[in-house]
């Protein structure tokens, strides 16, 4: 582990086993900025929950819960109480946990944290506090193996019922409560991580208006520009923000053609909840793992239907939902989306990288897959993806397209290999039909495609004499 900082608050001795949520808070605040009055506070009773809690004789042992504190929001710098503290101390109960719970998913990277659970038990592997804090620094998200980070947090965390407080069963998600601590479902959350920044300025603009009623779209895409610092596209208001919004069940929208003048109109729906979705935008968005949750229990038999969809952005989140399927047919991990299904592709391409073992062995794969059932996959397509392979550090390249792929762009990987280590993977409609029918069948095209690789006289020095 390298000494970059935890991604989520380090909570040494900070857990609900430990400190009084309610007596904590308050002693924060009525000790704001004296530090050394606030630890006599926090290791007495009733904040302290021990038996017979004692100072320690550490500075130490003595600042930890305060430290964590700090990395919770709770103090500043200074040990002075911030908002979060006094906002919190004023609640009680149920609401007090519910709240600081919100405040860790939405702020402190703890969504990220219950989707990498989430991921991990769809593929199989066991979940505990140091695989899962492996499986999340694999993924550039670092967390410290044989850390209090992630049970600290997964504790305060089922005080507000998103898990149990059972060890047996510590690990098991309440989606429910999810749902309602987060404010947000799965498949908005998707929707929301897979809009570009344009889109994710306009959603900004519209919480900072918060609109009661029909309001006019225009003025909202106006602010949006505000905050982005340039001007957006305005082709077609209703395809680029509005519609996204409306697969997110965030909005209703009423289109007006052009030729009347007259703007497109939106409303908002009660899924929208402005102040979810401004701490969403600025901060969960940069936490989370954009292969999501969602993609993961999607049906395939949907994910291949809405690859068919006259909805470009159901088909562009149906193709990332594929990757993710493809990903879990190898057996492989998600490292990062390279380019996403977004406009620039017309929603019907995208790259990926993800790595893992195969047969034993380390392996990187960048990963293309296309949409484009009339198009074809061609040597400069090949070429492309192999250019950006230092980028990438990938062993092996892969496109997966439900076209043809032309002899000129075959010749050139072959050529590619020859002279090089690189492995290419060209998979082309009878294979991705192959995989529709029986996805299971990846493993043997998938070792059809190895053997020809292994028959290329690849060029380089030769141990033999």
């Amino acid at each position: 582990m390298s000494d970059e900082a935890s991604a989520i608050p380090v909570g040494t001795q900070f857990t609900p086993q430990l400190v009084d949520l309610s007596n904590f808070l308050r002693s924060l605040l009525r000790n704001s900025g004296d530090k050394t009055q606030m630890q006599a506070a926090i290791w007495q009773q009733p904040t302290n929950l021990r038996k017979q809690p004692r100072l320690p004789t550490s500075e130490r042992q003595r600042n930890l819960p305060l430290e964590a504190a700090i990395q919770y929001g709770l103090l500043d710098a200074e040990y002075r109480a911030t908002e979060l503290c006094e906002s919190l101390a004023a609640k009680s109960g149920q609401q007090l946990y519910d709240q600081f719970a919100r405040h860790i998913l939405l702020t402190l990277g703890g969504l990220r944290v219950v989707e990498g659970i989430q991921q991990m038990q769809a593929d199989g592997h066991k979940v505990t506090a140091d695989s899962l804090a492996a499986y999340l620094t694999d993924q550039g998200f670092r967390i410290a193996v044989h850390n209090t980070a992630i049970n600290s947090m997964r504790l305060w965390l089922a005080r507000a019922g998103l898990f149990p407080e059972s060890r047996a069963r510590a690990w098991e998600i309440d989606q429910d409560r999810k749902s309602y601590l987060v404010g947000l479902e799965d498949d908005t959350i998707a929707t929301l991580a897979g809009l570009t920044p344009d889109q994710r300025a306009f959603v900004a603009a519209l919480c900072r208006v918060d609109p009661q009623g029909a309001y006019p779209a225009s003025e909202i895409r106006d602010l949006a520009e505000s905050i982005i610092g340039h001007r957006l596209n305005r082709g077609n208001l209703p395809k680029n923000f509005l519609e996204p919004l409306r697969l997110a069940g965030l909005i209703q929208y009423q289109a007006r053609g052009t030729s009347s003048g007259k703007t497109s109109t939106l409303t908002t729906t009660d899924m929208f909840r402005k102040e979810i979705l401004a701490d969403f935008l600025e901060n969960t968005l940069k936490t989370l793992d954009t292969a999501l949750t969602a993609y993961y229990v999607k049906p395939i038999a949907e994910i291949y239907s809405e690859l068919c969809s006259d909805n470009p952005n159901v088909k562009g989140a149906a193709l990332e939902a594929y990757a993710i399927h493809v990903m879990r047919l190898l057996g492989l991990r998600f490292v990062a989306w390279r380019k996403r299904a977004r406009e620039e592709t017309g929603q019907a391409e995208i790259d990926v990288v993800m790595s893992g073992l195969v047969g034993g062995i380390a392996t990187r794969w960048q990963i293309q897959c296309k949409n484009k059932p009339s198009g074809r996959v061609s040597l400069e397509d090949v070429a492309k993806e192999v250019g950006l392979t230092p980028l990438t550090k990938a062993t092996h390249v892969m496109v997966l397209a439900n076209c043809r792929v032309t002899q000129s762009a075959r010749d050139y990987a072959r050529e590619i290999m020859r002279n090089s280590s690189l492995t290419i993977m060209l998979l082309d409609r009878d294979n991705f039909d192959m995989i529709r029918v029986s996805p299971a069948s990846i493993a043997s095209i998938i070792l059809a495609k190895s053997r020809l690789v292994e028959s290329i006289d690849r060029h380089g020095f030769s141990w033999h004499s």
